[in-house]
């Protein structure tokens, strides 16, 4: 067991740039700022589809107020 640790930490201190610490830490930081682009995209959408909700019973209501005169 302690020549698997030591072998996995050699690995890890080696220059294999998948490996290295900065690498990890910007693949973490892309997926977080993805993941932020990504909720906000979903928080417009909700918006649109509230805002062209309203329109639509807004353009109900004028068109029943218009047939009624």
């Amino acid at each position: 067991m302690a020549t698997f640790q030591s072998q996995m930490n050699g690995a890890q201190t080696s220059g294999n740039p998948t490996l290295r610490q900065g690498a990890v830490n910007s693949s973490v930081q892309s997926a977080q700022a993805g993941s932020e682009q990504a909720m906000e995209f979903q928080l417009w959408v909700s918006q649109q589809a509230t805002s062209l909700a309203k329109l639509k019973v807004f353009s109900t209501m004028a068109k029943n107020i218009n047939d009624q005169q």
